[in-house]
């Protein structure tokens, strides 16, 4: 359904309006007349009378002409009524601003779905409650529907802020940096009218060029997630979370589990779906009025000039430490440069035009990287020396502007009011100006982030692996999974009311998805190890096997490189003594010795599906903690990227002359796992720690796998 009746209406009703100034049915009143509402107001009270020169009428249903949105601003426990008399009036729309529903818990939980069915029966939409309202700055509509006082001014950049607070501070501090807006929404409980829903709305909007979202809360991850996708590809949505840093009471028995954070989930569903994450508010805004202006970098390679060394470095060390790349220039372009520039300039990149630069050296130099083929952005750094043509280097900047494929992002470090001609210039060219290198390279690595997610893609998600003639696992996936092993399995440990799979178990899903393992067989005493021992074949592990010892190694249930029978039994009977308190088994594994230490985890997400985590494993987990994180289904590439994304990421390549490990049969593995997961939803948390990942002609595997379940069938 088309949202149009809340951000294009014909005419607005405010069902609390009041005479009295700073209350909120006095601000929206006003807020409707003062930026010139195309279409009629009609305040309403039960008190009837007069707003200025405006009658009030004492009903919604008083009203003698159709209202297309309803402001309600009344006690939180009269809104019903006044919700049951605008869908009686044929009311298409509804802004609660009251608070006191489900954001309170309690009664108010209850109030809030009674207003969202009474709102359904008459085919009605609300937007709230406990919100602060909407704008929309097409001067063909100029609704300000809102209670907030910032003047509301035409712009390409639509907020939705799912806190009023956030929204409005945004809102102000594009008006600082003489920005307006499009449109505005801040939908606090969002009963009815989602983001995801808003969020679908402004990308079908031609006059909105970035999106700025706000989120403390995913309600709708997968929707959210369906809708961004198909957005990102032609306009920018930059997205801020918060709430990142609050701990909440939660049990976990893996590794991977006590590796999510708060925002770990929230960072994930940006990330997959194209969102550009920030947790600095005024880089946000400085980011979306940059992607307002200036066209997306198709890749990190940046070209930086400066007319002064010292900024020069700064953004320098600001792109490399962003992630962007300073790539040596191309032989025209130095050939070029040489003949345009003064013997004393500096033809490398960065590009040091000198402080005696004017426009035709800047010209040249801004042409140059423009056309270099190995330059994918340009940065420039521009000091405004008293006896240079400063107007004049900003209009060569406005010239080259018109023409340029790729973005410039400009550094203006001035006096701005003796420089406010050069200022005007810049800023009429389209062209975003800082006053600090550090803020222009930060904004053109975030710009820089969008056009790599914009382009990159995340290909399909695999269906099935297959297995090449020695068993190993690829990625080609055609269909050699064993499913119904798979569901047997368990089924059984849910028939059996069983938390966690055992040793035996665990070995067997692992089978059934061929998701290559150590060599594994059990026993129930420690004479029995003898005989778990000759069929997995010496050196072994030896591991206590209970539900009641979640983490081995922690707590000395782990013993390791047992060359033979007699020390094999020797700590077989010293395991026995000392978890004599549990019911347990033993554990008789093959040793593992080659390869470096991986986790390889799954947890689950309500409403989501799995995060997959992948990252350093054995001891080095809890120190660490660098592990990367994707959605549930994954594909090849995204499985990539989080291989690429840790800290860790030279160990797998090879460091210090060790060889680099087998990526390929590593990747399987996780995607093996992510197919495990998405076929099996109860499983909830995965731990492959440690994976033994080998270089290439050697075998990777899993050394240790827990895996827990829910007892829902």
């Amino acid at each position: 359904m088309s949202l149009d009746a809340l951000f294009r209406p014909h005419s607005v009703a405010i069902i609390g309006a009041s005479d009295r100034k700073l209350t909120i049915g006095n601000r929206i009143f006003q807020n409707l007349l003062d930026f010139g509402f195309k279409g009629k107001v009609f305040p309403v009270n039960p008190k009837g009378g007069m707003i200025g020169e405006t009658k009030v009428f004492e009903s919604i249903t008083a009203v003698p002409e159709h209202v297309d949105l309803v402001h309600i601003v009344i006690k939180n426990t009269f809104v019903p009524a006044a919700v049951d008399e605008c869908g009686k009036k044929g009311v298409k729309a509804l802004i609660i601003n009251t608070a006191g529903f489900k954001e309170v818990g309690g009664d108010g939980i209850e109030l809030e779905k009674k207003i969202v069915e009474a709102a359904r029966r008459y085919g009605m939409r609300i937007f709230g409650p406990n919100c602060q309202g909407i704008m929309n700055s097409d001067p063909s509509v100029s609704v300000y529907a809102n209670f907030t006082f910032t003047r509301m001014s035409p712009g390409s950049i639509s907020i939705i802020a799912q806190s009023g607070g956030v929204a409005e501070v945004v809102n102000q501090r594009l008006a600082e940096l003489g920005h307006g807006f499009r449109m505005y929404a801040s939908p606090g409980n969002a009963c009815d009218i989602s983001i995801p829903e808003l969020l679908e709305y402004l990308g079908n909007d031609p006059g909105t060029k970035v999106i700025i979202l706000h989120i403390e809360s995913l309600a709708e991850p997968r929707r959210l997630m369906e809708i961004a996708s198909r957005i990102v590809p032609h306009k920018p949505i930059l997205g801020m979370k918060t709430g990142r840093t609050s701990e909440g009471a939660r049990a976990v028995s893996s590794h991977t589990g006590g590796l999510v954070k708060q925002d770990t989930t929230t960072e994930v569903v940006f990330k997959k779906c194209g969102i550009v994450s920030f947790s600095d508010e005024d880089l946000l805004c400085q980011t979306a009025i940059a992607l307002s202006m200036q066209p997306a970098p198709a890749g990190s390679r940046v070209g930086i000039i400066t007319n002064t060394g010292g900024p020069g470095i700064i953004s320098t060390d600001e792109c490399i430490e962003a992630g962007l790349s300073l790539p040596d220039l191309a032989p025209q372009t130095k050939e070029f440069l040489k003949k345009s520039l003064p013997p004393e300039a500096t033809i490398a990149n960065p590009v040091d035009v000198l402080a005696t630069a004017g426009p035709k050296e800047y010209g040249a130099a801004v042409g140059a990287l423009l056309q270099d083929p190995g330059i994918d952005s340009v940065l420039i750094n521009f000091i405004t020396p008293f006896f240079v043509d400063c107007a004049g280097v900003a209009r060569e900047f406005e010239k080259l502007s018109k023409s340029a494929q790729k973005p410039l992002v400009g550094i203006v470090m001035t006096d701005k009011k003796n420089w406010a001609e050069t200022l005007q210039i810049v800023k009429g060219a389209g062209i975003p100006a800082y006053e600090f290198p550090e803020m222009g390279a930060r904004v053109l690595a975030a710009m820089t982030r969008y056009g790599l997610m914009k382009k990159r893609g995340t290909g399909a998600p695999p269906t099935e692996p297959s297995r090449d003639r020695e068993g190993a696992a690829h990625a080609s996936h055609d269909g050699h999974i064993h499913k119904d092993e798979a569901t047997a399995v368990i089924k059984a440990a849910q028939a059996a009311r069983r938390e966690f799979l055992s040793a035996k178990e665990a070995a067997a899903l692992l089978s059934a998805y061929h998701i290559p393992a150590a060599r594994v067989a059990t026993a129930d005493s420690p004479e029995q190890c003898a005989d778990a021992a000759r069929m997995v074949g010496y050196p072994v592990v030896l591991k206590v096997d209970s539900e009641k010892v979640v983490h081995k190694t922690e707590m000395g249930g782990v013993v390791v490189g047992l060359k033979d029978e007699a020390a094999l039994l020797a700590a077989a009977k010293e395991l026995h003594a000392k978890f004599s308190a549990v019911p347990h088994g033993f554990i008789v594994q093959e040793q593992l010795t080659t390869g470096h230490e991986m986790l390889i985890g799954a947890q689950s997400v309500a409403n989501l599906g799995h995060l997959i985590a992948f990252g350093l494993g054995g001891i080095f987990v809890e120190v660490m903690r660098d592990v990367a994180f994707g959605i549930t289904p994954l594909s090849k590439v995204e499985v990539e990227e989080m291989m690429n994304s840790i800290k860790g990421r030279k160990i797998l390549e090879g460091a210090r002359g060790q060889k680099g490990v087998d990526r390929a049969r590593l990747a399987d593995i996780v995607l093996r796992l992510a197919q495990l997961v998405t076929d099996f939803p109860a499983i909830t948390e995965v731990d492959f720690n440690p994976v033994f990942a080998a270089p290439e002609g050697k075998p990777t595997k899993v050394a240790d796998a827990r895996i827990r379940l829910s007892q829902q069938a």
